[in-house]
């Protein structure tokens, strides 16, 4: 078989695996938490900017099975694959098959299935860099234009994109300077602003969500520790791989000598450059390892100018096996009755993600009884607003992810209602009954694991006002000073009094 050919029967084989992975792994709280986004079609989210929920809002015309929700994710690294043989089928075709093969079978696109914000960031940041590629190639203005579209489009997905536009400017400062490549760069830049504007705009008219949320209130606490530099360290290991890093230690004289080549050092930086970043942020937080993922196809870019296609057959052999490995554990883990795992300590989640049909079923006849629904945290309402087919708002203070229910729920429309709310553990019932008449619980058993219901009769929203909201308020909504804004809608919905100050 040609390498060619090896590449195309390695296209097809990991795309058909990842359907067949998408439709087994249940849908994922975070994945939930998005398609409700895709629900209420915005230019901006709370926690993240709009793209995830635009890709779900069009593949809900499809379907809303997992599969097809999950299209975006498993098309993404299948392209990117398809990507970067074509990138790099000028240069030397066999090393192109060879790279892009060795992508296609690796971790980074096999168990990509899950839908989630850096789906389009991944893709966006990949066609950008490729993009500007054939810019500085051809030195055609398009080409900038259509690099600084995608870039814009990146950072409408995660704010990671910003470390894109970081690794560019970079680029620039080390490469050979005319006036044709400013004047390309500096309309990649300009393409990409609208998108910048319309992030902006949107978080000046909504409290500034998004800057709170990413700025402030999840790098609370945040502290140096030797443990999170580790989980770092480590994560890159098994990304990059042992062999990876070993052939690569072996070439380290090939990157002085390479580094004069134009191209080489553009992929070098896309990589480098958040790295870096991403290095400095391990001193004092735990890095996610889905945050970097957007950056890592640079490295098998970087491939074709480090590795030999002798080597490159031989890492091609071991991601092959180490692929499979992966698949044997998720297969067996699948494979595997639920009662083994009930002695874990995430046995309740477990449980609440592969058997929501039952849950669904013993909370439906409180519906037909009036009963408004609510879970008592973000992921549980997404995950159960899923499977049910309506949505669950949450009740309580939630915790500091994922808040869109803030800008959805209007707790004022619940006044003197009956609300159900469902949880994993059992209730503190002083946590419930100032807000009610008259509270109840009841329980019902799930594969072993107890799940509880509060149902709360003759909503009482000024207690709760004063007793919940404003502790949300306080916490969450506090703007900075020197952030120009419209009126908050947390505040103007519930303290119009104090807003208006």
């Amino acid at each position: 078989m040609s390498l060619k050919n090896t590449f195309i029967f390695a296209l097809l084989a990991t795309l058909a695996i990842k359907l067949v992975l998408a439709s087994v792994v249940p849908m994922s709280g975070d994945e939930a938490y998005f398609v409700i986004w895709a629900q209420h079609l915005d230019f901006g989210y709370y926690d993240h900017p709009p793209m995830v929920g635009w890709f779900l809002y069009l593949m809900r015309y499809v379907g809303n099975s997992e599969v097809i929700l999950r299209l975006p994710s498993i098309l993404t690294s299948t392209l990117i694959g398809i990507g970067i043989y074509r990138l790099l089928k000028p240069l030397d075709e066999a090393k192109a098959a060879l790279i892009a093969t060795l992508f296609l079978v690796s971790p980074l696109n096999i168990l990509y299935v899950l839908i989630t914000t850096d789906t389009p960031l991944i893709l966006f940041v990949f066609f950008s860099v490729a993009s500007l590629f054939k810019a500085l190639q051809q030195n055609k203005p398009g080409w900038y234009a259509l690099s600084g579209i995608l870039f814009g489009m990146a950072f409408l997905s995660k704010y990671f994109a910003v470390l894109l536009g970081l690794s560019y400017l970079v680029y620039l400062v080390f490469s050979a300077k005319s006036r044709q490549k400013t004047a390309g760069f500096a309309l990649l830049f300009l393409s990409a602003l609208p998108f910048a504007l319309v992030n902006i705009y949107w978080n000046y008219t909504h409290c500034w969500d998004n800057i709170l949320f990413n700025l402030y209130t999840r790098n609370e606490g945040a502290h140096f520790s030797f443990g999170t530099i580790a989980i770092f360290l480590a994560t890159q290991i098994y990304l990059i791989t042992p062999p990876l890093i070993y052939f690569l230690y072996k070439k380290r004289a090939e990157f002085k000598r390479q580094f004069s080549d134009d191209s080489f050092r553009l992929f070098l930086f896309v990589f480098l450059v958040p790295i870096s970043v991403f290095t400095l942020l391990s001193f004092k937080k735990v890095i996610g390892l889905h945050w970097v993922l957007a950056f890592y196809p640079a490295i098998y870019l970087l491939l074709n100018w480090l590795l030999d296609r002798t080597t490159l057959i031989k890492m091609l052999k071991f991601m092959a096996w180490f692929s499979a490995l992966h698949l044997a554990a998720i297969l067996i883990i699948v494979a595997i009755p639920m009662d083994t795992w009930k002695h874990n300590r995430l046995y309740s989640g477990m449980v609440f993600m592969f058997e929501p049909a039952k849950i669904v079923e013993a909370i439906r006849p409180y519906e037909q009884q009036q009963f408004l629904l609510a879970t008592d945290g973000y992921s549980p309402s997404a995950t159960i607003s899923y499977h049910y087919g309506k949505e669950f708002f949450v009740f309580g203070e939630g915790g500091l992810h994922a808040r869109q229910d803030d800008i959805l729920t209007d707790f004022r429309q619940f006044k003197g209602r009956n609300i159900l709310i469902l949880k994993k553990s059992a209730p503190v019932m002083q946590e419930y009954t100032p807000y009610f008449n008259r509270v109840e619980t009841r329980s019902f058993d799930v594969h072993g694991v107890i799940f509880h219901l509060v149902l709360g009769y003759g909503f009482n929203y000024e207690p709760y006002k004063e007793g919940v909201l404003r502790q949300i308020k306080n916490k969450y909504y506090k703007i900075p000073a020197y952030l120009p804004h419209a009126p908050c809608y947390f505040c103007e919905k519930y303290f119009p009094e104090e807003c208006s100050q």
